[in-house]
């Protein structure tokens, strides 16, 4: 079972299932191969002006981790398969962990409850 605490996410495939896991070493790869940074690429698919190769390349950063024998062409298979909406959702849970701010404020107020008075 995938852990989003943990920056990962659970997908599945023709019956295959997929774990992304966005670690440091998954983000610099998406930089690499993009040629940009993690942060602008969230910003472009928040405001639904994603490109196709930024989430392509995102996908597979994501699962280079788990699964290092899926190669960037693999991704894209896995979108036409999945859907963009699907494939968007699956990155968004597994890069919370590096962007925290992309949790809805009324569901960090739920997750941290208040710390209680000292007792007198």
């Amino acid at each position: 079972m995938a852990n989003p605490l943990r920056g990962e996410a659970t997908f599945e495939v023709e019956g295959k299932p997929y774990r992304v896991r966005f670690s440091w070493n998954a983000a610099a790869a998406y930089e690499e191969m993009a040629g940009r940074p993690l942060s602008d690429a969230l910003l472009d698919v928040a405001r639904e002006r994603f490109s196709a190769k930024s989430l392509r390349a995102m996908l597979w950063a994501g699962l280079q981790d788990e699964h290092p024998d899926v190669t960037l062409k693999d991704a894209g298979r896995l979108i036409d398969k999945l859907g963009r909406k699907e494939a968007q959702r699956v990155m968004g849970v597994a890069l919370r962990f590096f962007f925290p701010e992309l949790e809805p404020e009324d569901a960090k107020a739920t997750t941290d409850p208040p710390t209680p008075a000292p007792s007198a």
